[in-house]
């Protein structure tokens, strides 16, 4: 490369001819000297040589930096191919590139974070005469396997991919950018609620390193738990057992971690599902790898894992998160938190039977015996109580006095009502140690149920709502944890028929409220105690 005022003692010979610049006939002197005058300086230099690659593409720390569609070579990705055919649920790719679905986060009344498309590239002559190649499929079915018959497939011409990972088609980046910049691809992505980002591909960031792709729902703990690590569980439980923690991140195959659901997941977010993953080295040595806000740079992987998103959502594939997987997660989890009471019954009672042998006695602290945050000793049953107040959506209405009333009944005196204010103005420790205390649980229905896999083996859980739908109260996982779980619902019409339930009042945009009788708050308490001596 000639800079501008290097123009002494050039050799024709290393430098070549350039857009005619050096003079031939200088070819037969051993050690000609040429002057800067005969050297072409400045436009028509620069536009003959063309700058070095370097200034187009450069690798740092195993990733290379593209500042153009067009410098980066043709790639052709390969894929999905199961990691583990008896497990199922986590894919690798290779060659591929990942967008992230921006309408996603404003479904309403439930955004969603965990929403990405997977550009694959192929030479396909048929793809690529394909006007909607680049064009993913919407969001209302589900799609458990990459060749799963979709409807949208008859409109887009190509594999729809899987829940969660929305396949596009291109033969190359600047095809994919182009492709979905056509006024009739735009608008049919906007129709589906599948707008892409980024959109104007300027800068790619190529990772040469395998990478997992760290995918769920950050707007609800319930559905990051299910979607997305029952699913990881057999997988992280494999990989923990093969790893040497040598600091080569052992039996893990990845060695980064892209999180586009949430930013510094790994790194510094206090986010209730973050601070679980953090806890129990769920990705082992991997680093996490950080990415700009910026909405014209690409993301490309040389291998990529993909834990499918709710493949395991409803347990249903058996035998795959086992009460031994299950278990020592939650072990792990007990350990990290610090929590006061023993996972299962066994280790409660050996523990129970070494304070006696040691002459401890259990002594509460009286001055506690009342707390309305639930500091309470631990004698008798106890029994934690929210009511969603402080929530824009279901929120159990006179809880409280339904509890000040059954305080002063004979019966429950050995029973320790205890209320919790706001869920979220408490840590992720806070919260697990909320429901570690508990033997019984009785809340509004709501996300921070997920804080289930805190409770103790045998903990019943009661989830109070207009209409319940919620995943902890699926019997598979029930059975991990030798809990019970009892949904209560709006009352049907008709009467009083002296079951347990709740009467609604539907505010629309505020949400739902509903409150319950004197007479069913009894019952309920009556029938959760009886659940606890079974």
């Amino acid at each position: 490369t000639i800079e501008e005022g290097s123009g002494s003692n050039l050799n024709p010979a290393a430098t070549g001819v350039i857009g005619g610049a050096l003079n031939s006939n200088n070819n037969h002197n051993n050690n000609p000297q040429v002057s800067s005058k005969e050297i072409t300086i400045g436009e028509e230099h620069q536009e003959t040589v063309g700058a070095p690659m370097e200034h187009h593409v450069h690798e740092y720390n195993k990733i290379q930096f593209f500042d153009s569609p067009d410098k980066m070579k043709p790639i052709y990705s390969k894929g999905p191919i199961l990691w583990d055919e008896e497990m199922g649920g986590l894919h690798m790719f290779e060659n591929v590139c990942l967008t992230n679905n921006v309408d996603a986060l404003r479904y309403r009344p439930d955004p969603d974070t965990g929403l990405r498309g997977l550009i694959y590239f192929t030479p396909d002559e048929s793809i690529a005469k394909n006007s909607k190649r680049c064009v993913p499929c919407s969001n209302k079915q589900s799609m458990e396997n990459w060749e799963d018959a979709n409807k949208d497939r008859k409109v887009v011409g190509h594999k729809c991919g899987m829940t969660g990972l929305h396949a596009m088609f291109a033969s190359s980046v600047g095809d994919w950018s182009d492709c979905i910049m056509e006024e009739d691809n735009t608008k049919l992505m906007e129709e589906w609620g599948q707008t892409q980002s980024p959109v104007n591909v300027s800068t790619i960031h190529f990772f040469q390193e395998p990478a997992f792709a760290l995918q769920f729902d950050a707007y609800d703990n319930q559905k990051s738990l299910f979607d997305m690590l029952m699913t990881y569980l057999p997988h992280w439980d494999k990989f923990l057992g093969g790893s040497r923690g040598d600091g080569d991140n052992g039996g893990f195959p990845f060695s980064s971690v892209i999180s586009h659901s949430l930013q510094g997941c790994l790194s510094h977010s206090h986010d209730w599902f973050c601070e679980i993953l953090h806890q129990m080295y769920a990705f082992g040595e991997a680093k996490e790898i950080p990415w700009e806000d910026n909405e014209n740079t690409l993301y490309c992987y040389r291998e990529l894992y993909y834990n499918q998103v709710g493949y395991q959502r409803n347990l249903d594939h058996e035998g795959l998160v086992t009460r031994e997987v299950f278990g020592e997660f939650r072990e792990m989890l007990f350990r990290k938190f610090g929590l006061p009471r023993r996972r299962t019954v066994e280790d409660r009672l050996e523990e129970l039977e070494y304070e006696k042998a040691q002459g401890k006695k259990n002594e509460g602290d009286e001055n506690n015996a009342d707390d309305a945050d639930g500091e309470d000793d631990d004698n008798g049953t106890k029994i934690i109580f929210y009511d969603n107040k402080l929530s824009e959506q279901t929120v159990w209405n006179q809880m409280e006095s339904l509890i000040s009333k059954a305080r002063g009944l004979e019966k429950y005196q050995n029973i320790k009502f205890v209320t919790q204010k706001d869920f979220n103005r408490l840590s992720v420790a806070q919260q697990a140690r909320k429901f570690n205390e508990a033997d019984a649980v009785i809340m509004a229905h709501g996300q921070h149920m997920a804080n289930a896999i805190f409770a103790v083996d045998g903990t019943s859980f009661v989830e109070v709502g207009c209409k319940v739908e919620s995943l902890i109260g699926n019997p598979r996982f029930m059975k991990l944890m030798d809990g019970k779980y009892k949904a209560v619902e709006k009352c049907t019409e008709g009467g009083d028929d002296g079951s347990v339930c709740v009467a609604c009042n539907d505010d629309g945009d505020d949400g739902v409220k509903f409150t319950m009788t004197p007479g069913a708050f009894e019952k309920l308490i009556d029938d959760v105690v009886a659940s606890l001596q079974q």
